[in-house]
C-alpha cells in the first residue's frame, strides 16, 4: 500500500537500496491475499484494525461464501500489517527525532 506521499514500501525499499523480499505464496491461498488488500484499502483512517463487522458487511455486499479459516486467515494478515505499520511509524519517528537533533 502507497504512504501518504504515494510510495509503497517496495518503492522505499528500491529508493534506499533495500532488498525487499518476494512473497512465497500458495495458489490456494491468492484469494485471501487479493481479499485482504482489497479490505486494506478501505480503512476509514490509520492504521485501525479490521473489524469482524468490516469483514462481514463486506462479504454480505460482494455475495462471497467465506470460510471460517479464511476469516481467521485475514485476521491473522491484518495482525501482522498493523504490527509492521507500527514499526514503520516508530522508525519514522525515530528517523525524525535524529534529523531534529542533529540539526541542532
Amino acid at each position: 500500500m502507497a504512504d501518504e506521499k504515494g510510495e509503497t514500501r517496495r518503492q522505499r525499499n528500491e529508493r534506499f537500496e533495500i532488498t525487499t523480499p518476494d512473497v512465497d505464496l500458495p495458489e490456494e491461498g491468492a484469494h485471501v491475499w487479493e481479499w485482504f488488500w482489497d479490505l486494506s484499502a478501505r480503512r476509514r483512517a490509520g492504521p485501525e484494525a479490521l473489524s469482524f463487522s468490516d469483514v462481514g458487511d463486506w462479504q454480505r455486499l460482494l455475495q462471497l461464501d467465506l470460510l471460517p479459516q479464511e476469516v481467521g486467515m485475514l485476521m491473522a494478515m491484518d495482525d501482522k500489517y498493523l504490527a509492521a505499520v507500527r514499526e514503520d511509524q516508530a522508525a519514522a519517528r525515530e528517523r525524525a527525532l535524529d534529523a531534529q537533533n542533529g540539526s541542532r
